[in-house]
């Protein structure tokens, strides 16, 4: 059994990975989980996490059941609501400590390995987000869906829907493509069929309809095409947004990031970088006490 154990989570609006660390950084194990974005899951969030690290620690050779004596650094998406974070919080188990940020705040931290920087998430959700040093870190984005989360797989996922409904009904069948009729027979197939679907469609299940949109892209599809380069453009105006002169170091991060490059303006091309790590490495850096607890300095709660 370790002396210490460090229990890092990432959690999104699609899934959610924990891994356990030792005291001497070495990985023990990695699981994922379904979504526990804060948005989506609350307090059940736990629930979520709680099972995980369990079934982890079954896996990986640990007695599972007794979180006291482990140290957890967790990073979820819509803990920039204060007031969910808050809930979360007092909602925990008995741990032996206990560290919950932003999902971006841990994939800032380990994009830029404890440094300042900037990143933008493209996953379900959408957010940029630049730790400045002593001065705090700064978001842009993070309003959630479907008012947010521009350039990312539910906005994506949304807007295509909202084109294959008028080819559907005949509103614009001359710039009617494959990925149109695709969306409609993933959706339904028909009026009723696409209602049922929209009825109880959350932000994850128009994220689902993304990669569609990029396979189609992919083939050449001009309507799947249009609106790959438009969520280029929404994700540059996150960047600039914190960082106009486009002079902090500032990579992409989430699911949609790599896939969406091709269609990236070239100016933010040019600007970014690979991260130096996953968001499970800032997640341990947070449950070490090795980066401060996340500091919004004005900028979007």
């Amino acid at each position: 059994m370790p002396k210490q154990l460090f229990c890092c989570v990432d959690g999104g609006g699609s899934k959610t990975q924990v891994a356990l660390f030792d005291e001497q950084d070495r990985r023990l194990g990695l699981t994922m989980a379904g979504p526990t974005s804060l948005t989506l899951r609350g307090e059940q969030a736990w629930d979520i996490i709680v099972e995980a690290v369990q079934g982890l620690c079954g896996t990986v050779g640990l007695v599972p059941g007794d979180l006291s004596d482990m140290h957890f650094g967790i990073g979820l998406a819509g803990a920039n609501d204060t007031a969910q974070r808050a809930h979360f919080i007092d909602g925990a188990p008995a741990v032996g400590a206990l560290h919950v940020a932003t999902d971006a705040y841990i994939a800032a931290l380990g994009a830029h390995n404890g440094k300042p920087g900037e990143i933008v998430i493209v996953g379900t959700g959408s957010v940029g987000y630049c730790i400045e040093g002593s001065a705090g870190s700064r978001l842009v984005g993070g309003w959630g869906f479907p008012i947010g989360d521009e350039g990312s797989g539910a906005w994506l996922g949304r807007a295509a829907l909202a084109q294959a409904i008028h080819v559907l009904e005949g509103r614009d069948e001359p710039h009617a493509t494959g990925m149109h009729r695709a969306l409609i027979g993933h959706c339904g197939g028909s009026r009723d069929g696409i209602l049922r679907w929209l009825h109880d469609a959350s932000s994850t299940q128009y994220a689902e309809l993304a990669p569609v949109v990029i396979d189609r892209a992919g083939s050449g599809d001009t309507a799947a095409v249009q609106l790959a380069i438009a969520a280029g453009i929404e994700i540059d105006a996150l960047a600039q947004a914190l960082d106009p002169n486009r002079q902090v170091p500032l990579s992409l991060v989430g699911g949609l990031a790599q896939p969406l490059t091709p269609y990236l303006p070239t100016q933010l091309r040019d600007w970014i970088q690979n991260p130096h790590d996953e968001p499970i490495a800032g997640a341990l850096m947070l449950a070490q006490g090795k980066a401060p607890d996340e500091n919004l300095a004005g900028g979007g709660d």
